[in-house]
């Protein structure tokens, strides 16, 4: 699966689950703007004849009150619900068959050796799908392509959930799946926003 791919899926995946939230935020929304206004309104009556001034106030207040926390009950629910849908991204990736998780894999690492000496870090999930052999048939592509093939397999595991860490020395690229996923979090997110919320 491509980074499109997944950008795609997750914008998919939100819309759908969006749709539904936000139907249900908004209407919990409007009943906390509706119960506001009709408190103020009463206040406002019980009030008028003593000091119209503070009736007005007290009533603004309220409202303004029930608009902010309709405003929160909205953002927590967009919050709630990205977090929800790149928790979804992530366990689709780790659920690839083998064969297209390799590929996902195997591209990852083409795409970011420098000079193919590094050490290919992974996590403990990862041990039956990413093994020395699989990391021999990289080393053989490097070196039928005319580059060094000479990555190895860290005999450590690392605390990610999938994806790698790569390279040799003081000098590592994160590219688990949470760091991926983060990456085109941030990217994409303000896009989703505006696509799914407004």
């Amino acid at each position: 699966m491509t980074i499109k791919e997944i950008k795609e899926k997750i914008i998919s995946d939100a819309q759908i689950k969006a749709d539904k939230i936000i139907f249900q935020a908004e209407s919990e929304a409007n009943e906390l703007i509706n119960k506001g206004k009709k408190e103020a309104e009463n206040i406002k009556n019980n009030i008028l004849t003593k000091n119209r001034q503070e009736a007005l106030l007290r009533k603004n207040k309220i409202l303004t009150e029930a608009h902010l926390n309709a405003r929160k009950t909205l953002l927590s629910e967009k919050q709630s619900i990205m977090e929800d849908v790149f928790n979804k991204a992530l366990e689709n990736i780790l659920k690839m068959d083998d064969r297209k998780y390799c590929q996902f894999i195997k591209k990852i690492i083409l795409d970011n050796i420098d000079n193919g000496k590094e050490i290919i870090s992974i996590g403990e999930a990862d041990k039956k799908r990413v093994t020395n052999a699989f990391i021999d048939e990289i080393n053989h592509e490097l070196k039928s392509n005319g580059k060094k093939g000479e990555l190895k397999l860290d005999n450590h595991y690392i605390q990610i959930k999938g994806g790698i860490i790569i390279g040799s020395g003081n000098i590592k690229k994160n590219i688990s799946l949470e760091q991926l996923l983060q990456k085109v979090r941030e990217e994409y997110e303000m896009v989703a926003n505006k696509q799914l919320f407004e």
